[in-house]
């Protein structure tokens, strides 16, 4: 998504006011898919400055993935505050005029990157999934006897015990 900030530039505008939805499908990061229920609304203020054009805001998303233990889909509502630079030249670390625009995309997905939890749960009690059969403890328990040794590690369980 790209906003035309030529007036902020040639300085017949001090500010100027972004409210806008954008679409984005999914993303991927540290190997969970994000996908988004409804569009994603960035709203904020463009600012001239020295260097450039600073775009102070918020972005309001609802975000759907899986819990990292019972594997169950978990929508959260991202709220996101955020202040960025964009300069018109080409450095590595910030964000880019180009054109008398800039280009928000990769904006939002850092922003997004930076704010969703490494492990999402669904929530902080949850149990997971029985490590041999693979039922939600959280819905239903099983008989499984999950105190499985390690066969290499075996010889030492009685180590303690020794009478």
């Amino acid at each position: 998504m790209k906003i035309d900030v030529q007036d902020l530039l040639t300085g017949k505008s001090e500010s100027k006011i972004v409210s806008e939805d954008f679409n984005l499908k999914t993303l991927d990061f540290n190997n969970n898919e994000y996908s988004f229920e409804g569009p994603i609304h960035i709203e904020g203020t463009l600012n001239k400055n020295e260097d450039g054009i600073v775009f102070k805001g918020n972005i309001f998303a609802k975000v759907k993935t899986v819990c990292s233990r019972c594997l169950d889909e978990v929508v959260k509502d991202l709220n996101i505050d955020f202040e960025e630079e964009f300069n018109k030249s080409q450095d590595e670390l910030g964000y880019t005029i180009n054109d008398n625009k800039i280009d928000i995309t990769k904006l939002i997905e850092d922003n997004i990157f930076l704010n969703v939890p490494l492990k999402t749960l669904c929530s902080e009690s949850c149990k997971g999934l029985c490590p041999v059969c693979g039922t939600n403890l959280n819905k239903s328990t099983c008989s499984c006897d999950t105190q499985i040794i390690d066969p290499r590690l075996e010889k030492l369980k009685n180590f303690f015990n020794r009478d």
